[in-house]
């Protein structure tokens, strides 16, 4: 997919900018789940593999028209079409928030105009979710939770269980008879769809905490307000009261879902660039240690170019190229589903897209303390002590943040290699393959198109995830060692201290009649002169 593909994904830029400084934590998970797993899988995979949907839709006979009129009678709205209609509906709530923001700030304009600086302001922080505001937040959630939910019912009643058949059986007019129709690529359709389903209820969960997030708070927020109005209770602290932030859980300034510059990342993202990717990255590069940056240069360099330069174009023509010696319809189709499930290009682009992801756990981390070390300094001025000396630096929970998140990568690329070993045994690509997949004859060969370069690549690929592995593992060991030596290495110095004060200093002892616990009590040389402590004040 190109910007000047049917769906111009880049008008999302706008809208998740407008919306993103606005929503709460579960609002930026959810978005990042959008437009991540949701848009970006649908650019990279979706819209290829329902490429030649119907192109590739074959029927047992020559009937003029009968193919048209099967495909059409099992697919009245394709699965992409569906998914691109959904995905521009569940984002279209967010205008409603961004819309009543910037109505209250012209408000707040025409008022500051007509009252001047000396009359007040209407609102505090038009941004801030109270009144009006918070009731159109709420709306925008409830509606896309139950856009989400009304696609996933069109789905499954279209599409029963979400699954698609290699064979379906047609009767509509103008065939002549009862028909075998072959559907291209099934068994890869049927993942795609899994998984758009998965991600879809994700949302929606996300949603429903979201809301429930919300109504709980502002309950709570209403229960102090009334305790405020007791007698007794100051109107500075009424004020703090009354006026709670809802955003990222209690602060103003939103802390960065994404990178740096999440309208720049996701503006590429949504458009099918690639080199977005590096900004992900980059996002978590500086948090990185040595191995960690010559991971991110592997994935990005080895992994991420290599896939959009070549392996792409490699198996652009896979399934069109694909041979079988006979004339049998629906054939090639099935023998093609048989060896192919899953293509390896859909497979590398939703590896590189999930082994990138935990990146997004050490920003989030790191977002998070500085938004708690700037609440901190706003409660306690700026003089206060820190609550870290360094946000960025790996300690206590983010060292386990980082931890998990090399932990995650290195499970992804193995769970991905050994899928491939299932399903492309020993990572080859043969010339010839034999099926016997019904509706073909007998045993037919089956010729794949380009397989020395195919295999190839695929080695590339496999090798440059088990040096990612490799790398993680190695970064996990060095992490756990530097934690273990930082925490060993104190105590063996006091240790030795202790020893060392024990074989220079000279013996001392008691004075005399006085307990170990005695605060009176003074240590003195063996065979010096007993001192009372006890007559000094």
């Amino acid at each position: 997919p190109t910007p000047g593909s049917t769906m111009n994904w880049g008008i999302f830029e706008g809208l998740l900018s407008g919306v993103n400084k606005y929503s709460t934590a579960f609002g930026r998970i959810w978005l990042s789940l959008v437009f991540i797993f949701r848009v970006l899988v649908f650019l990279v995979t979706a819209e290829r593999v329902w490429s030649d949907d119907h192109k590739d839709f074959y029927c047992d006979t020559r009937q003029p028209g009968c193919d048209n009129a099967c495909f059409d009678e099992f697919f009245p709205v394709s699965h992409v079409r569906l998914w691109a209609l959904q995905l521009i509906l569940v984002t279209c709530p967010s205008l409603l928030v961004v819309m009543h923001v910037a109505y209250r700030e012209a408000r707040e304009k025409k008022y500051r105009e007509l009252a001047g600086d000396g009359g007040g302001r209407l609102y505090l922080n038009p941004g801030k979710k109270r009144g009006g505001l918070w009731w159109t937040y709420v709306f925008s959630l409830v509606f896309k939770a139950s856009v989400d939910t009304a696609f996933l019912y069109v789905f499954h009643l279209l599409y029963p269980k979400y699954t698609l058949p290699r064979l379906v059986k047609c009767r509509a007019a103008p065939c002549t008879n009862q028909v075998n129709c072959f559907i291209s690529k099934p068994s890869e359709k049927n993942i795609f769809t899994l998984f758009m389903v998965v991600t879809a209820a994700l949302c929606i969960l996300l949603n429903l905490v979201e809301l429930a997030y919300l109504v709980t708070k502002r309950s709570r927020e209403c229960l102090a307000a009334r305790k405020a109005r007791a007698p007794g209770m100051s109107h500075h602290q009424q004020d703090d009261l009354l006026s709670g932030d809802l955003i990222f859980l209690g602060s103003d300034t939103p802390p960065p879902l994404l990178p740096d510059h999440p309208q720049d990342y996701i503006k590429k993202t949504i458009l099918m660039n690639w080199a977005s990717l590096q900004g992900l990255l980059s996002g978590v590069n500086k948090y990185s240690t040595a191995l960690g940056r010559i991971w991110l240069s592997v994935v990005f360099i080895f992994r991420v170019l290599v896939y959009v330069v070549a392996a792409e174009d490699v198996w652009d023509d896979e399934q069109k190229d694909f041979v079988c010696n006979t004339k049998q319809p629906g054939c090639s189709n099935v023998c093609y589903d048989e060896f192919f499930p899953v293509s390896h290009v859909r497979l590398w682009a939703l590896q590189l897209i999930l082994v990138t992801c935990p990146s997004l756990l050490v920003v989030m981390h790191v977002a998070y303390r500085e938004e708690r070390e700037r609440k901190h300094r706003l409660k306690h001025g700026p003089d206060a002590p820190s609550l870290y000396d360094n946000p960025n630096k790996k300690r206590g929970g983010l060292w386990w943040t980082y931890l998990l998140s090399l932990v995650f990568k290195a499970a992804v690329d193995s769970g991905f290699l050994y899928i491939f070993h299932r399903i492309y045994r020993d990572y080859d690509m043969p010339r010839v393959v034999a099926c016997s997949q019904a509706p073909c004859p007998h045993t037919v060969d089956c010729f794949i198109s380009r397989p020395t370069e195919k295999k190839v690549f695929t080695y590339f690929m496999v090798a440059t995830a088990v040096i990612c592995i490799l790398l993680n593992l190695s970064e996990m060991s060095y992490l756990v060692g530097k934690r273990c030596l930082e925490t060993l290495g104190p105590r063996r110095r006091r240790s030795r201290r202790r020893s060392h004060l024990t074989d220079t200093c000279p013996p001392y002892i008691l004075s005399p009649g006085e307990h170990v616990q005695d605060g009176n009590s003074v240590l003195l040389k063996a065979g010096s002169i007993a001192v009372d402590a006890g007559g000094y004040p």
